[in-house]
């Protein structure tokens, strides 16, 4: 007996169609905001290219600030999530993959206008509320790789007299420095040694972790 398919209530209907329409919505305001800025797009804009009409937008987003705060956090997600799932991991690989970390980091935001710009611009600079989300992220980073660094000295992969808490702070800071130094210049671009800027501060974080 073939089993009878449900439909879908009025309800849900309305739920799907209504998450189409703010994911068009954030779409249309992430592909302007990377190829005009924020500044030059209009809510008029964002509305006619995601084909819903400007007072719908502004049912869901009270401003243009608002809508980039929302593009904003959907971009750092992704960004997190793009470093944790490529970088691999083997038994006596940790500093290495720490190492690759800043790596892959670095070469998802080469990969992303969008997020590049907003990184030139400071979102901190007209979204106050994300210095907050800033902090948090920062400490949440430091945490997770204390955790790891401490793994590390225990099973012995990494240096057995490593000062955790000031280890972890260095290579958050080497690689904020990476981020702010390729992308947020007065240029706004990949720097002529980019790359081997890049490998060296690789090098550098896995040869000071590594367990001689």
């Amino acid at each position: 007996m073939t089993a009878r398919r449900e439909r879908p209530s009025a309800g849900g209907t309305r739920a799907v169609g209504r998450q189409r329409k703010l994911d068009r919505i954030l779409g249309a305001a992430e592909h302007l905001f990377a190829t005009q800025g924020f500044v030059k797009t209009t809510v008029d804009e964002i509305a006619a290219t995601a084909g819903v009409s400007k007072g719908l937008v502004y049912d869901h987003y009270i401003s243009k600030e608002e809508l980039l705060s929302a593009v904003w956090s959907q971009q750092v997600d992704a960004w997190t999530q793009a470093t944790q799932s490529g970088v691999k991991y083997s038994p006596g690989s940790l500093a290495d993959a720490i190492g690759e970390v800043l790596g892959v980091s670095v070469r998802y935001v080469r990969a992303h206008p969008l997020l590049r710009r907003i990184l030139a611009q400071d979102p901190g600079s007209f979204l106050p509320h994300h210095r907050d989300d800033a902090l948090e992220f920062v400490r949440q980073y430091r945490e997770r790789l204390e955790a790891v660094l401490q793994h590390g000295v225990k099973s012995g992969e990494l240096r057995p007299h490593l000062d955790v808490p000031r280890t972890a702070e260095l290579v958050w800071l080497i690689h904020f420095t990476l981020i702010h130094q390729l992308f947020v210049g007065f240029d706004h671009g990949w720097r002529p040694d980019g790359d081997e800027l890049l490998r060296a501060a690789i090098d550098l974080v896995v040869a000071g972790l590594r367990a001689p």
